[in-house]
């Protein structure tokens, strides 16, 4: 029961997700020391640990330190060749939307100035583009392994459906023999049946004899 509840739930929740658009959306939050420009993007069905954690990856390979900063975190000295060979400190945080649902908040600091859609719009545009690809990979990674789950469970349900239908198979089989089986002791009962009525009327028959000649025994002196 557990394992099929788990498939319902896999469904929904790929129903749901199929409703959704990943999309990176500005603003302005409180983040890197104050309320500064940054982008925000929901990724669904991961944990927050795998948000974190993914980001965390990614900075790292743009060379970045990462360390916990202010309720959040802070990859320091950053560097995206493809924009330019200066550092940068890329804020970034989580805030739950509900259980399936996470905000990744990002604000970029290029070195005097934070990130902003109006002066950096280079910029602004290659991190919507990276968030945007790490939202949607996160989210299906996620999403993978639920399939992974349901399959697992899938597997487990039609073996057991396997190992069902062979047991009624095999009780079937046993029937038949059964079957058969009373068929033949209901021969025998009747044949046995028959068998006692002929042998009671050779008793009786035999009886007889014995009593005659017992008289004939009896009638010499």
């Amino acid at each position: 029961m557990k394992q099929y509840l788990l498939v319902i739930l896999v469904l929904i929740s790929f129903q749901a997700f199929a409703q959704k658009k990943i999309k990176v959306e500005e603003d302005r939050m409180n983040i890197g020391g104050g309320k500064n420009p940054c982008l925000i993007v929901t990724i669904y069905e991961a944990t927050e640990d795998d948000i974190n954690s993914g980001w965390k990856s990614i900075m790292k390979g743009y060379n970045g330190k990462v360390s916990s900063k202010d309720g959040g975190h802070m990859a320091d000295n950053v560097v995206i060749k493809d924009l330019s060979n200066n550092t940068c400190d890329v804020y970034y945080k989580t805030e739950k939307v509900n259980e399936k649902e996470f905000k990744l908040i990002v604000a970029v600091n290029l070195g005097g100035a934070f990130m902003n859609p109006s002066d950096h719009s280079t910029q602004n545009n290659y991190f919507k583009k990276l968030m945007k690809d790490f939202a949607a990979k996160t989210s299906m990674d996620a999403i993978g392994d639920q399939l992974k789950d349901a399959e697992k469970a899938l597997s487990k349900l039609e073996s057991a459906q396997s190992s069902l239908e062979k047991d009624q198979n095999s009780l079937k089989s046993d029937i038949e023999k059964y079957k058969s089986k009373i068929k033949s002791a209901e021969d025998d009962l009747a044949k046995n049946n028959t068998d006692q009525t002929k042998k009671k009327s050779e008793i009786e028959a035999q009886k007889k004899v014995v009593e005659t000649i017992t008289k004939k025994k009896d009638a010499v002196n």
